[in-house]
């Protein structure tokens, strides 16, 4: 609804117009200048707006006096907010100096940065150790005794047996089905992405369908028909399994043939969670197994039927996804024409666009592998999204937008290739100078 005089708003909105009167909070904010989802769900809300003592302030439509105290209270913590977007980037950097991979960054340091911010105000020359400290102090060492004792769990003979049966026994029990009854309400979705045709295919199974199917022969060419269907381009290696079918994963990841998304091993699998989740969040490593178990059982690996139809969905998708390639033909699905655009503009993009075309090469060695890189992006893209749906799926909780999480996945896979290209571009530029 309109934000007029007497009339209720969207609460993302009042929430978007208080923060852009914020100043530097930009490492916070997504790309419209509002705050970032995490931001919302690990800062502002628990922390300055306290939705928990204040549920009429978490709704999603606000009236006048409602959405007024809303901005109110955001407002009042501004300079709180800004500190913990300067704690934010000095934790995120002693973070990486620590080589802590456990959780995921945003959930850990957003509210670590709201506490220092709390504590010390503004971060000063002491900042660097006051966050190297606090992220020991909240990590310790549980997220190694975690994978130390899963190590050991899955090192008896015995046990590693009866897990390795009983997953073979869930792999056989899945059903079957076609997923071509589905293929129209995916193409609903890559043509407009409307509230309505979304929540047709949210409320469907044509996720597991599909996941499923690639198990089956012919499972494969059915995947690959509803890409053409919808898109009109062939499927390229999409990196989700070796063959035809997907095999059964192994237990134990020293047992993996190959990196291939759905044949991970479940020892990979429960690393990962284990890297996500704090100590106390952490169920007993047998639960932990036994969760995966069933997880791997079910379509594309992923229980929650709605995470596995956004994986299907991403799949459609990611063929479009081809940015050395330029902008995409005019008769590609609409959300995918918009995420190939989002990359394909990136200078770094039209750089490597410019030295395919000519005779300056990027790097003096590396141009193939950067290149190469950005030729499997779709693939890069899919390995992103199934391992957020997969966190996703491990912690209970499910996205509140899924084209923000399709759009977010694409920039963050796109992020990461730009930084490899200016490392690259960075460490030969005297070579390039002397050559120009």
């Amino acid at each position: 609804m309109t934000a007029g005089q007497g009339q209720s708003q969207l609460r993302s909105a009042v929430l978007a117009r208080a923060w852009q009167r914020i100043p530097d909070v930009e490492v916070l904010s997504a790309g419209d200048g509002g705050p970032l989802t995490r931001t919302v769900k690990k800062i502002i809300d628990p922390l300055v707006i306290r939705t928990a003592a204040r549920p009429r302030l978490g709704r999603p439509l606000l009236d006048p006096a409602d959405a007024a105290e809303v901005t109110a209270l955001l407002l009042a913590d501004a300079t709180r907010l800004r500190a913990a977007a300067a704690w934010f980037v000095h934790l995120k950097r002693q973070r990486r100096a620590l080589r802590i991979t456990a959780g995921n960054v945003q959930d850990v340091c957003f509210p670590l940065a709201y506490e220092l911010a709390t504590g010390f105000g503004l971060p000063d020359a002491s900042a660097p150790e006051q966050a190297a400290t606090a992220l020991r102090e909240w990590h310790g060492e549980d997220g190694a005794a975690g994978v130390d004792q899963l190590g050991r769990y899955l090192a008896d003979p015995q046990r590693a047996t009866a897990l390795t049966a009983e997953l073979r026994s869930r792999w056989a029990a899945a059903p079957n089905a076609s997923p071509a009854q589905f293929v129209t309400l995916l193409d609903a979705v890559a043509h407009g992405f409307t509230d309505e045709a979304w929540q047709q295919l949210a409320d469907s199974p044509a996720g597991h369908v599909f996941g499923l199917a690639l198990r089956q022969p012919g499972g494969t060419a059915a995947l690959a028909r509803a890409v053409r269907e919808i898109s009109g381009l062939p499927t390229p290696d999409l990196g989700l399994q070796r063959g035809e079918r997907t095999a059964v994963p192994p237990l134990s990841q020293r047992d993996e043939a190959g990196s291939e998304l759905l044949e991970r091993s479940i020892e990979r699998r429960v690393r990962a969670t284990l890297r996500r989740l704090s100590a106390a969040e952490q169920s007993p490593v047998s639960d932990l197994v036994d969760e995966e178990l069933r997880r791997a059982a079910a379509g594309f690996g992923l229980e929650v039927p709605v995470l596995a139809t956004c994986f299907v969905l991403g799949v459609v998708l990611a063929p479009a996804l081809r940015p050395l390639d330029g902008p995409a033909p005019a008769d590609l699905p609409d959300f995918a024409q918009r995420l190939n655009a989002q990359v394909a503009r990136e200078g770094y993009v039209l750089y490597a666009r410019r030295a395919l075309a000519g005779s300056t090469p990027l790097t003096a060695r590396p141009d193939v592998e950067i290149l190469r890189e950005l030729r499997e992006f779709a693939k890069r893209f899919l390995a992103r999204l199934w391992a957020r749906l997969h966190g996703f799926d491990a912690s209970g909780e499910v996205p509140d937008d899924f084209r923000d999480l399709l759009t977010g996945v694409v920039r963050s896979t796109s992020l990461d290739l730009r930084t490899k290209v200016r490392r690259a571009l960075v460490a030969n530029l005297p070579r390039l100078e002397a050559a120009s």
